[in-house]
């Protein structure tokens, strides 16, 4: 069984804790802050650029990372003995499963299964009420990961982000586009001018700013305040608390007033 395990991106981290693994974990990333247990415990530099000395100082027996990040780490883990563990959730069901797989891989089957029953139960719940929305009440939605002059990169199809939207009942206005985070332009954007907007950070500053920008004022989304910030411990992790992030768009959109501000932090 492996008794020393570094995680390397925030969601696996997350996971690890939730099974029951947490005291094996020997090496986490600058980013992973959740559990806050997860602070104690030593750093590799950051998910997307882990330092190999640092990992291999730490005498792991079991590395967990990213297909789409860390592919370049297996020679060298190889070359090390150490076993590299790659996921790559591309939406809600996916992100479920590999909390299944980390169970049987670390023998917390038990603790594992328990937590994924809870989860589907409450997506389960969450789908009823999705049903009972009325089509052509459901409200349109964009999430926007980065802005960039007149270029915004927002949550496509092949991303679990276009998921948690679908599964929240809101419609994506990115249907049709065939990649996970496409780069788009605002011209595009204001084409689509979808009803509800979300975006990330820590930065309680950001949603007035955006509503400042000429450009932005005349987005529905804006017009309604309806534009949105979560924190990124929700929006952008794969761990047990998407399901969070569903049952919290799915109120934002439906059982909230628009106000714009933060929810989630």
């Amino acid at each position: 069984m492996h008794q020393r395990i570094v995680s390397l991106t925030p969601s696996i981290t997350e996971t690890l804790f939730a099974i029951g693994a947490g005291h094996r974990v020997v090496g986490v990333t600058d980013a992973c802050d959740y559990p806050p247990e997860a602070h104690a415990i030593p750093h590799v530099c950051s998910w997307f650029e882990p330092d190999v000395e640092r990992i291999a100082a730490l005498s792991p027996d079991l590395v967990i990372g990213l297909e789409t990040a860390h592919n370049p780490l297996r020679p060298v883990m190889e070359s090390l003995g150490i076993r590299l563990v790659q996921v790559n959730p591309g939406c809600v069901s996916e992100a479920i499963s590999d909390i299944r797989r980390f169970g049987r891989l670390l023998d917390e089957a038990h603790t594992a299964e328990n937590l994924v029953d809870g989860l589907l139960q409450r997506l389960n719940t969450l789908a009823e009420k999705v049903d009972k929305i009325k089509p052509g009440e459901r409200l349109t939605v964009s999430r926007v990961l980065d802005i960039e002059k007149d270029e915004l990169m927002i949550a496509g199809p092949q991303s679990f982000q276009y998921d948690v939207i679908e599964r929240a009942g809101g419609i994506n206005v990115s249907t049709g586009m065939d990649a996970a985070y496409p780069k788009i332009s605002f011209k595009k954007f204001k084409s689509w001018d979808p009803e509800m907007v979300f975006v990330c950070g820590s930065d309680k500053n950001r949603i007035e700013r955006l509503k400042a920008e000429p450009q932005w004022r005349i987005l529905s989304s804006v017009k309604n305040n309806r534009l949105y910030q979560f924190h990124c411990g929700l929006t952008c992790r794969t761990g047990p608390r998407i399901v969070d992030m569903v049952e919290l768009l799915f109120q934002t959109l439906y059982e909230k007033s628009g106000d714009g501000e933060i929810w989630g932090c």
